[in-house]
């Protein structure tokens, strides 16, 4: 499949979840569905509705996977004049925001045959950026300069370093950190900021931030712009359902989005391919 038959698939998928119609959403006939992890026919998380409206959008497509991955934030606060006279009484329920991530994959007959669903509530975590404040961080879509781009190899086996060095399977200083590297979680600075002072090289020095990085995945690779996308089920205190998109410049980490649903236990997806930095290399290898 090509970029533009990816980004079709994706207006077809928001403008069935905007108006809630999961039959229209052009599915092949054994397609999985989960959300928040567990297997659900699509259309049955709270996510869908009416009334629904999509603030903020960003889309990464990866024609060699035949995924995309779209990042939003979902909501019913609709001014009840811009809805249907049947469905204003809706309008008036209790306003609902929600961070959204989906992962969708084609088969070889342009339908989605995989569909992953997270949608995290307003109300999972107190937060100092709330969802209708939240903007997409166009920087990641920005292209890279030709000198400072890595190879998709290099691009995966840099970010699995990363969580090599969250589940301390390597030395921390190893994971490779622009200098000016920052993370950002579901809206909110979280290196060098008020609450957390630490830069990212700092926090992933710390011992007590280790988890075992599970079920790793890398849906969406772009050279071009630098973006890994990665997913992971990490365990520990707590467990987390989590997405990062990072960018990568020289072969360095320079800025993380992190996605992430706390508390989740079971993730119904196996990792895609080889699990840790040392089973990459020793692929690479043979």
């Amino acid at each position: 499949m090509t970029k533009k038959d990816l980004l079709n698939l994706v207006i077809q998928y928001t403008e069935a979840l905007a108006h809630n119609k999961p039959e229209d959403v052009p599915v092949s006939a054994n397609c999985r569905t989960t959300y928040e992890g567990i297997l659900a026919p699509l259309g049955s998380g709270e996510i869908w509705g009416v009334p629904r409206r999509i603030p903020y959008r960003q889309t990464f497509v990866d024609p060699v996977t035949k995924t995309a991955c779209f990042s939003g934030v979902v909501t019913n606060n609709i001014s009840s004049r811009a809805v249907p006279a049947e469905i204003r009484p809706l309008v008036f329920s209790p306003q609902k925001w929600w961070m959204y991530f989906v992962r969708l994959k084609a088969d070889d007959t342009g339908k989605i045959c995989e569909i992953e669903e997270i949608a995290r509530p307003e109300t999972a975590a107190a937060m100092t950026v709330t969802p209708a404040q939240m903007e997409p961080p166009r920087i990641l879509e920005c292209p890279i300069a030709e000198e400072d781009k890595s190879t998709r190899e290099e691009m995966i086996r840099i970010a699995s370093l990363y969580w090599d060095g969250a589940q301390k399977l390597v030395d921390p200083t190893l994971v490779p950190f622009h200098p000016d590297a920052f993370r950002v979680e579901i809206g909110v600075r979280f290196s060098d900021s008020y609450d957390m002072p630490y830069s990212v090289r700092t926090q992933n020095d710390i011992p007590e931030l280790q988890w075992d990085v599970i079920k790793r995945r890398y849906p969406v690779v772009d050279v071009n712009t630098g973006i890994v996308i990665s997913m992971v089920h990490m365990m520990g205190d707590p467990t987390g359902y989590v997405t990062d998109i990072f960018k990568i410049e020289s072969g360095l980490i320079k800025y993380i989005y992190a996605f992430h649903d706390w508390h989740v236990d079971l993730v119904d997806w196996e990792g895609v391919g080889p699990q840790t930095t040392a089973e990459l290399d020793a692929l690479a290898s043979e």
